[in-house]
């Protein structure tokens, strides 16, 4: 198993900034590792990422040194344990509500004595098992592999007090474009109210001395930096949009300069 970078940048508190991709293309991947994100969602959820497709994507991200983290279409060990044993260094697991569905998540991702995650000692996060004992490798997992929650709904912040006490999480990620829907103000995520339910989420997080991340538009970053948040991630649609932008508005406007 490799030593997770994203986990020791956020034990020594350090922010993390990565990107969300929903298409398979290890290229693209490749690239982004190679500009310098700290880590990639790969998104199983929303687009067309398969467990399958999803190997080269890892490979490419561990070839540049940027963590692989993959969301699963949901919380269930059948969801997650492919995507780990094809060598994802974490999960972002979506909609966890309760300090039950928190427990569940983490044994699912962790082998025995912190989880129920079945054994597989010849894949690639155990390099096949060509060295090194299987007791050796489930403890490097279990040390190394991150869990991420997804708060995206009332209720995950309304039983935030219970979940923070759930051990083996490593992120509390509140998701505002589906907390702003489950407020009633469907893509609002800059909404009075809801960034207000926000705040008092990354504030409970932050006091009981765990790990916060969040999604919110760039120009508020800044904001949740200052709260202490630390884990962070757009997507590559959104870098794709905005270079395309401003690149077109300053060749059309050179264009027009020049008369053509």
């Amino acid at each position: 198993m490799r030593e997770n970078t994203l986990k020791q940048k956020l034990n020594d508190g350090k922010a993390v900034f990565g990107t969300m991709i929903t298409f398979p293309s290890a290229t693209v991947v490749e690239m982004l590792g190679c500009l310098g994100y700290d880590w990639i969602l790969i998104d199983n959820e929303h687009g067309s990422i398969t467990v399958d497709n999803s190997e080269d994507m890892i490979r490419a991200a561990e070839l540049t040194g940027m963590a692989p983290i993959v969301r699963p279409i949901g919380n269930e060990l059948e969801f997650i344990c492919p995507f780990l044993d094809r060598g994802a260094w974490g999960v972002q697991v979506p909609h966890v509500n309760t300090a039950e569905e928190a427990k569940n998540a983490v044994e699912a991702v962790k082998y025995y004595p912190l989880g129920t995650r079945g054994i597989f000692s010849r894949g690639r996060p155990a390099g096949f098992g060509f060295s090194g004992s299987t007791a050796d490798y489930a403890e490097e997992a279990n040390k190394n592999t991150l869990v991420c929650l997804m708060l995206e709904e009332v209720e995950a912040i309304e039983n935030l007090e219970s979940m923070i006490q759930v051990e083996g999480v490593d992120v509390f990620f509140i998701g505002s474009g589906d907390l702003s829907q489950s407020m009633g103000y469907v893509g609002q995520q800059t909404h009075p109210e809801v960034q207000e339910v926000m705040e008092r989420g990354v504030e409970i997080i932050r006091k009981a001395g765990k790990v916060a991340g969040v999604s919110c538009p760039d120009n508020l970053v800044p904001k949740f930096l200052d709260l202490g948040v630390q884990y962070f991630h757009g997507t590559v649609q959104t870098l794709i949009q905005t270079s395309s932008n401003a690149y077109l508005d300053t060749m059309r406007k050179a264009a027009g300069q020049a008369g053509l």
